[in-house]
């Protein structure tokens, strides 16, 4: 006999907190330490994103390349090795490495979804990765820690306030889950937590307030971004890395977004 689906659900509920009890607190320690350990990381992270985002693009007929995962690692390790500057030009090579692949007769019939999926997929993956190790080498780790906990605080109070308020959906056609109430009680919270953070560290309240919305809008984008290539690939998970929660872009969905809003927004308006 089958086991009861609750006996399920209490099992991925489990499995989702000792993921976040171990994982938080070492992403947190990560950030601290900064530098090459910060990197070395995220470049594990990169890597395991970009082995799922090659999954869902395959599963809907498109011929990824090596130049997917090799453009995704080459972004963090220039951003750990303080080349930034250097991207432009990563950017170029990621795309006519691409097109050449897509010159093999393996892939010539599917070409432009072909270079379009790898040059994508190393963007998506690698250079919005690498923004956490900008953020955290050139503004600090207050402000790396600050974005964090605007992006969880809008998680948390949208999957609160969903559950409790939740009548509208927000995109049926994409997440059935997530509801119109949820979103603007998500959001509330983000600047709410965001201005707090302000006024703690002796920040510009209003311009924290500001950074605060537009990182958790944001999010949003990356996590429904993310709903749609599973949706489109028919899983229900992009991978199975980090128990209860699925895989790599499954948990850092609205990181890999929000973070890099976060990242430019804090250097025009408060660095």
């Amino acid at each position: 006999m089958s086991e009861p689906p609750r006996r399920w659900q209490e099992h991925g509920l489990v499995s989702r907190l000792i993921t976040i009890a171990v994982g938080a607190p070492a992403l947190i320690a990560l950030l601290w330490a900064g530098g090459w350990w910060l990197a070395a990381a995220v470049c594990v992270l990169a890597a395991v994103a970009a082995q799922e985002f090659r999954r869902l693009v395959e599963a809907v007929g498109c011929r990824s390349s090596p130049v997917l995962l090799a453009g995704a690692l080459a972004f963090p390790v220039l951003a750990g090795a303080g080349r930034w500057d250097a991207a432009g030009p990563v950017v170029v090579a990621v795309v006519l490495a691409a097109a050449s692949y897509g010159l093999t007769a393996s892939r010539r019939a599917g070409a432009p979804s072909a270079v379009a999926a790898d040059t994508l997929g190393a963007l998506y993956v690698g250079a919005l990765f690498a923004h956490l190790i900008l953020m955290r080498a050139e503004i600090g780790l207050a402000a790396v820690l600050s974005v964090l906990g605007i992006i969880w605080a809008n998680d948390i109070a949208a999957y609160l306030v969903g559950g409790k308020l939740g009548r509208r959906q927000l995109a049926p056609a994409i997440s059935p889950g997530k509801s119109v109430e949820g979103f603007v009680g998500g959001l509330a919270a983000a600047v709410v937590v965001a201005m707090a953070v302000g006024a703690w560290q002796g920040w510009p309240v209003g311009l924290l307030g500001l950074i605060g919305l537009a990182v958790a809008l944001a999010g949003v984008v990356g996590d429904l971004s993310k709903s749609t290539m599973k949706r489109a690939a028919g899983v229900k998970d992009s991978g199975a890395a980090l128990p209860g929660h699925g895989g790599v872009l499954d948990r850092f969905d609205a990181v890999l977004f929000g973070v890099p809003a976060g990242y430019y927004l804090w250097r025009w308006l408060i660095a």
